[in-house]
């Protein structure tokens, strides 16, 4: 019998000597799972893993197109898709599971910062608030990401498909996705903790400099332009949407930088 939710790990090179303790943090969840490793055409030679579906791409794909290709594997209704680097803390498989409601499109746990043992600024304080009211939550996340959507966010495989999946980008993917999927429902999150980010300096969508923010805030607004399932009147504003990305982008993140300094 399909497992009811799948755990989709992209891998490569030297993300395989993270990849067992990631595995065995899924493994020990109290639900089964099934698990698609996406071989990121990695020159690290990938353990044997007899309990999961290996799927190998020929060629080295971009952060998102490798998460979309192990997508295209799942089975379940539902899935996580989890860095190599990262674990899975005790339960959170299940809590999400049993935490997903009809009406939800999305639901995510609290992040553990692995380096400092503390709460992670993702998903940010501000998020759970928004998301209160879903159409002021979508369009405050097109302004700024809000909504992380690896290692500890349960989505619906056909939601996830139907939004068209993650962008083919390696920084800035996940944003593209989770605004696709904030207007088309509800997103809920929990202070539980679900996951423990483990940062390396070339971790998975690392947030990047200014001209490369912006580049994905409009790369992000034409992908909304065109998606039918997103209310006309917010691809109307999309211009406004343009204006506020670059305040956010330009003038509030420096500050929100300095001051954290």
């Amino acid at each position: 019998m399909t497992p009811p939710v799948a755990v989709v790990i992209p891998v490569w090179d030297s993300y395989v000597a993270f990849l067992d303790e990631a595995l065995a943090s899924v493994r020990a969840q109290p639900i089964a799972a099934e698990i698609v490793v996406v071989d990121n055409a990695s020159t690290e030679p990938l353990p044997a893993l007899p309990d999961a579906r290996v799927i190998r791409s020929p060629v080295r794909l971009t952060t998102g197109g490798a998460r979309n290709l192990g997508l295209e594997a799942v089975s379940a209704p539902l899935v996580v898709f989890l860095d190599a680097d990262d674990l899975m803390l005790p339960g959170a498989l299940a809590t999400l599971v049993e935490g997903l409601g009809d009406g939800d499109i999305a639901f995510a746990l609290a992040i553990v910062d692995g380096d400092t043992g503390g709460r992670h600024r993702a998903p940010r304080r501000l998020a759970y608030t928004l998301a209160r009211a879903p159409r002021l939550f979508a369009l405050a996340n097109t302004i700024w990401s809000l909504l992380p959507t690896q290692g500890a966010t349960l989505m619906r495989t056909r939601d996830v498909r139907a939004a068209g999946g993650y962008s083919d980008r390696s920084q800035g993917e996940d944003w593209a996705l989770a605004t696709a999927l904030a207007w088309r429902g509800s997103v809920r999150f929990s202070r539980q903790p679900g996951l423990v980010y483990r940062w390396r300096f070339d971790s998975p969508g690392q947030p990047g400099a200014e001209a490369d923010l912006l580049d994905n805030a409009r790369r992000l607004r034409e992908r909304l332009r065109a998606d039918p399932d997103v209310p006309a009147t917010a691809r109307r504003v999309l211009p406004l949407i343009g204006a506020a990305q670059w305040v956010a982008v330009a003038v509030v993140r420096p500050l929100v930088r300095a001051l954290r300094r």
